[in-house]
């Protein structure tokens, strides 16, 4: 017998999704801010100065652009956040912004500026990462109930537990409630009940009865 239960638990959360945005947000601005004042500067100088200056530059236009697009993403992730956590929308964000940061650090790379582009190459890593991340989101995760044990969701660090660890299973409330004879505890939302509560629990109380005496022999 097996019982399959699905959570509600999410493995991308909201905030982190949005934080990251906001990341993407503030990189973009500093650029367009930074590439516009070089320009500026650059028009104000000559000689050495401008010489010096002369390899930081790029159309002003595209600075402008870069400024532009990080505000309007700014605006989105303020006033139209709901969009970006969408996941068709939400996914063409993301590749615009990997896009984007991954040709900064090879440009920062090939004008000779390692700083920079290094963190350009981190944001880029953390955005390849978040879309896939992000890709996989919508995967249902379960807890499973058999007769070897208990196996744990993808996202718990414990992946597995054999019965003879299991104190009670528990299920009130759609919370799902496992406690271990060592004071652990798990416990996450369910996302439905499409299930013999009953059934479940009674087989739950069953195994655990049956692995009491393995307990002693693996506790001492």
């Amino acid at each position: 017998m097996e019982f399959k239960i699905a959570l509600e638990e999410e493995r991308v959360r909201r905030g982190h999704i949005v934080t990251l945005h906001l990341i993407v947000v503030f990189a973009l601005i500093i650029t367009g801010a930074f590439l516009l004042i070089i320009q500026y500067m650059l028009n104000s100088l000559d000689g050495a100065g401008r010489a010096s200056l002369t390899p930081l530059t790029i159309p002003a236009g595209l600075g402008a652009g870069v400024l532009a697009g990080g505000l309007l993403l700014l605006g989105l992730t303020i006033f139209k956040s709901n969009l970006l956590l969408e996941r068709g929308p939400g996914r063409v964000i993301r590749i615009s912004e990997l896009l984007l940061m991954g040709a900064f650090a090879g440009l920062s790379f090939w004008k000779g500026l390692q700083i920079p582009g290094i963190i350009y190459t981190i944001i880029s890593l953390s955005v390849l990462y978040a879309l896939i991340s992000e890709g996989r989101a919508d995967s249902t995760l379960y807890v499973v109930a058999d007769k070897k044990g208990i196996r744990l969701p993808v996202t718990s660090r414990k992946k597995f537990l054999q019965w003879w660890e299991v104190e009670n299973v528990l299920v009130r409330f759609s919370i799902l409630t496992i406690d271990c004879h060592d004071n652990r505890l798990f416990q996450w939302n369910i996302s439905d009940r499409n299930f013999d509560r009953e059934s479940f629990q009674r087989f739950c109380g069953e195994k655990i009865a049956e692995s009491r005496e393995l307990r002693k022999k693996h506790v001492w």
